[in-house]
C-alpha cells in the first residue's frame, strides 16, 4: 500500500499509464519512486513528481493519490486488480482499458474516463468530462464490461460505441449519449440532451426524464421489464436511491430505425 503525493505540479501533462497495483506489488517505496512515467515527450522517475510512502490510512487501498493531480493522465489505466483512491481531480484517460479492480475518484475526472474499459469498477464522486466509457477515435468498440458510476454529471458522447457493461449517471449528461451503442445498459437519472441513442444498434437506456430522441426512434409500448427489479437491486447496492419508476411500468421507445431498431430507451413514468 503506497501513498503518492504530488509535490511538483506541471503544466505539461504527466502520464501515469502503467502505475497500477499489480505493477507496484512487492516493491519498496524507493523502487516505486524509480518507476518511469511520461512527462510530455520524456520519461522521468515517478519520484521527480511524487513523494512515495509505503503507508496509507485507507484500508484495502493499494495506491492512494494526493495533491493537485488535475493534470495527471492515465491514473488506473490498464489496471487488472487491486484498488486505487484519488483525493482530488484527475486528468484524461483515468481507468482507460482497465480489466479489473476498483478506481475511486473523490472529485472531478477529465475526458475519456474508462475509455474502452473491459472490467472492474470506477466511481467518480464529482463530474466527468466527455467520452466516458467511449471508444477511441477509429476504434470499433468502446466499453465492453465493468461498471462506471458518476455521482455528478457527464459530458458529451457518454458510452459511444459501448458494447457491454453498466454506466450510471446521477445527474445530467451532454449530447449524443450512447451514440452508436452496440449493447450494454446505461441509467441516466438526470437531464439528457440532444442526440440520445443516435445510431444505437442494441442495448438499453433508462432515463427518468422525457428525452429528445432522434426522429428515427418510435414509441413501442408501455410495459414492466422483468430485468428492472434486478437492476434496481444492483443500483441500491451502489448506494443510490432507486427511483420509484424502476419498479413501475415504463414507456419504451425503439430505435435507431436506421441501425435495425433493436435498441430500447425506457422512460420511467414516476
Amino acid at each position: 500500500m503506497f501513498k503518492l503525493t504530488l509535490h511538483t505540479p506541471s503544466p505539461i501533462p504527466l502520464d501515469l499509464d502503467g502505475i497500477t497495483p499489480q505493477r507496484v506489488a512487492g516493491l519498496s517505496a524507493i523502487e516505486v519512486a524509480k518507476l518511469t512515467v511520461l512527462h510530455g515527450n520524456r520519461t522521468e522517475p515517478l519520484g521527480e513528481f511524487f513523494h512515495v510512502v509505503s503507508s496509507s490510512k485507507l484500508p484495502g487501498v493499494n495506491l492512494h493519490f494526493a495533491g493537485d493531480t488535475r493534470n495527471v493522465k492515465g491514473i488506473g489505466a490498464r489496471m487488472t486488480e487491486g484498488s486505487i483512491y484519488v483525493e482530488n481531480d484527475v486528468g484524461m484517460h483515468a481507468g482507460a482499458i482497465m480489466t479489473g479492480g476498483r478506481l475511486i475518484i473523490d472529485n472531478v475526472a477529465g475526458d475519456w474516463l474508462g475509455a474502452e474499459m473491459k472490467g472492474g469498477y470506477i466511481e467518480v464522486r464529482g463530474e466527468a468530462g466527455n467520452q466516458v466509457g467511449a471508444a477511441y477515435r477509429g476504434s470499433r468498440r468502446g466499453m465492453t464490461g465493468g461498471t462506471i458510476l458518476l455521482r455528478g454529471s457527464a459530458g458529451d458522447e457518454l458510452g459511444l460505441l459501448m458494447r457491454r457493461g453498466l454506466i450510471i449517471v446521477e445527474r445530467g449528461c451532454g449530447e449524443f449519449a450512447c451514440a452508436s451503442m452496440i449493447a450494454g445498459t446505461v441509467v441516466l437519472l438526470g437531464g439528457v440532451q440532444e442526440g440520445l441513442g443516435a445510431g444505437m444498434k442494441r442495448g438499453t437506456i433508462i432515463t427518468n426524464h422525457e428525452p429528445s430522441l432522434p426522429p428515427s426512434f418510435r414509441f413501442a409500448c408501455e410495459y414492466r421489464p422483468s430485468f428492472l427489479p434486478l437492476l434496481s437491486a444492483k443500483v441500491q447496492q451502489l448506494g443510490i436511491d432507486v427511483p420509484k419508476g424502476m419498479v413501475e411500468p415504463v414507456r419504451c421507445y425503439r430505435g435507431d430505425l436506421l441501425a435495425g431498431a433493436r435498441g430500447e430507451v425506457l422512460v420511467l413514468l414516476q
